[in-house]
């Protein structure tokens, strides 16, 4: 695929602080990604001074605070979707929260666990957020195809309320396989700075996403909606 129009930005961390702001504004990056918090009392170390950078520069338009989950208990969901909340403070606009759901979010759990107790988790999560902060904005899952079938290959109700952000590292740019729920993805990280290869300007290697669109079509997914009547 084709990716060179599309926004891009990166993912970062303590691991890949961002490093010069204005090297990374003048790139042309339009997307943001920044880790916040793990589990139940993890809190990045880099995450407000990321989330204050972000929030000085007026040339990047999406920033996606994300949590990696940690399913450790059925009655953990509701309180790390709490903490990502009490971390991040009050969202702005032009900012959205996401789950990240990975291997190693299951920790101890057996594949019979994880059928069983994964989806009702994650969908304890995000029905904290949907019936808090994220009222009026879609929050985001970072997840795979091959993560969503550990579980089983579920449908989910909440999904329809749930944008996709896709991984796949691919030297041919072909595109994520997306989880039994969703028929498109929202971003792409086609990046983990080595396959393929690939350095942000003010951050270097890292891993690094695309929008599914231009600027101009962030801008409209970034629009507040009207309702309707």
């Amino acid at each position: 695929m084709d990716i060179s129009n599309l926004a891009f930005g990166p993912d970062v961390s303590h691991w890949s602080p961002v490093k010069d702001w204005s090297q990374l504004v003048g790139s042309g990056a339009s997307i943001f990604g920044a880790k916040v918090s793990d589990g139940g009392t993890y809190v990045d170390s880099s995450f407000t001074t990321h989330r204050d950078g972000f929030r000085a520069q007026s040339t990047l338009k999406l920033a996606v605070y994300y949590h990696f989950g940690r399913i450790v208990s059925p009655s953990s969901a509701a309180a790390q979707a709490d903490h990502l909340v009490d971390v991040v403070g009050e969202l702005q606009p032009n900012e959205r929260l996401c789950l990240d759901l990975e291997a190693g979010s299951w920790g101890p759990l057996l594949p019979t666990d994880i059928r069983r107790q994964g989806l009702k988790w994650i969908d304890d999560f995000f029905s904290r957020l949907l019936d808090g902060v994220c009222k009026s904005v879609r929050p985001l899952i970072y997840t795979s195809d091959r993560i969503w079938h550990a579980m089983g290959n579920p449908a989910w109700t909440l999904a329809s309320e749930v944008d996709l952000w896709a991984p796949r590292y691919s030297p041919a740019m072909d595109e994520p396989a997306l989880p039994y729920p969703w028929s498109a993805w929202t971003l792409w990280q086609w990046s983990d700075g080595k396959t393929p290869a690939n350095d942000v300007p003010g951050v270097g290697a890292c891993d690094t996403n695309v929008f599914r669109g231009d600027v101009a079509a962030l801008e409209q997914y970034l629009a507040p909606k009207v309702a309707a009547g």
